[in-house]
């Protein structure tokens, strides 16, 4: 199955593009994807998972065509 990573802010330091598909046998998570990349420490703790403009936790198995944002949360005052 295929799947689009989208990676923002400082996740983007985690792949050599910040766009790209990856090819991905059936009944992968979120959080393999997570663990892949190798996100850990604080940028783990902020981390925040959207698909189809819905936050998804680490368990969330992944679909074809599916589209995977990786973000953290925007604050201000």
């Amino acid at each position: 199955m295929k799947v689009r990573i989208k990676l923002f802010q400082d996740y983007k330091r985690y792949h050599d593009t910040p766009d790209y598909e990856l090819d991905l046998p059936e009944g992968t998570t979120a959080g393999a994807i997570v663990q892949e990349l190798g996100i850990k420490g604080p940028e783990l703790a902020y981390l925040i998972l959207i698909l189809k403009g819905k936050r998804v936790l680490d368990d969330y198995i992944l679909h074809d065509g599916d589209e995977l944002v990786f973000a953290a949360p925007i604050g201000g005052g």
